[in-house]
């Protein structure tokens, strides 16, 4: 075995815009594939397609998949099982949109949709393979005694989920974020669920007359390398102009308490 090795992996989700029927008669198009060998794809979780001792060969089959209408990844490990990386390629991310309308976000094509993370959630995804996990809980200003800047409301959040998690400390407080159409602050902090060490990125968006609060959260022995994407999923947000769908808004405290499920990092 090659000093690294990367393999293929089909990931078996969907591209936006392609439904599953398209996506199989595709597969049998690009591929070659019979309904028999299609089938035994789509039903096992991330199986290896292809090993290679390239980056860029593996990359072509994923781009090959993705001409198909799915998502695939090439994943790469140096002697054999350690400082594995995942290699995405730039295009491969969906986009998804709260049922009520109210916000979306790009993330990555690998992720699912859940909704059991946060049952006050209007947008909740992330991979149980990774461990990371992205919960957006929105809140009106109008339902605050007095209204907060999105500064102090940033502060407030990371207080109440230091104090709600076990062993959690805030790692950085609230800094101002780089984006259009709002203003937000983002703040971090450490933690353990179910005795592994866990990092949150905490992001405040404000927006017309609410504050949408995205939880994102990994292992922290890999978050210095999720930061990048997490980075990019937090500018990819997007809150509707005057959306007034979501009508019953929680206090944050009741929300925050929720949004970090043990059971999505077990």
């Amino acid at each position: 075995m090659s000093a690294r090795q990367c393999q293929v992996v089909f990931t078996g989700v969907l591209r936006e815009g392609f439904d599953r029927r398209q996506g199989i008669r595709l597969l049998a198009e690009k591929f070659g594939l019979d309904f028999a060998r299609i089938k035994k794809l789509l039903g096992r979780h991330s199986p290896v397609v292809k090993n290679c001792d390239q980056i860029a060969e593996g990359e072509k089959l994923v781009q090959a998949f993705w001409g198909a209408g799915w998502h695939a990844e090439v994943r790469c490990s140096d002697n054999a099982a350690e400082n594995s990386s995942i290699v995405r390629p730039a295009s491969a991310t969906v986009r998804l949109t709260a049922d009520d309308g109210s916000c979306s976000v790009s993330v990555p094509g690998c992720w699912q949709v859940f909704d059991d993370l946060n049952q006050r959630a209007v947008l909740q995804a992330g991979s149980l393979e990774n461990n990371e996990f992205l919960v957006v809980l929105p809140q009106r200003v109008e339902d605050f005694p007095s209204a907060p800047t999105v500064e102090e409301y940033c502060h407030a959040q990371l207080s109440q989920c230091a104090a709600q998690l076990y062993q959690a400390a805030v790692s950085r407080l609230p800094e101002k974020l780089q984006i259009e159409g709002g203003t937000g602050f983002f703040g971090e902090l450490l933690a353990e669920v179910d005795t592994v060490p866990v990092q949150y990125l905490v992001a405040c968006i404000g927006c017309d007359d609410r504050i949408y609060t995205l939880f994102l959260w990994c292992e922290q022995s890999v978050f210095s390398e999720r930061k990048r994407e997490f980075d990019h999923l937090i500018t990819s947000f997007s809150a509707a102009a005057g959306s007034d769908s979501y009508e019953n808004a929680t206090d944050s405290e009741g929300a925050t308490q929720v949004a970090f499920s043990q059971a999505a990092l077990a």
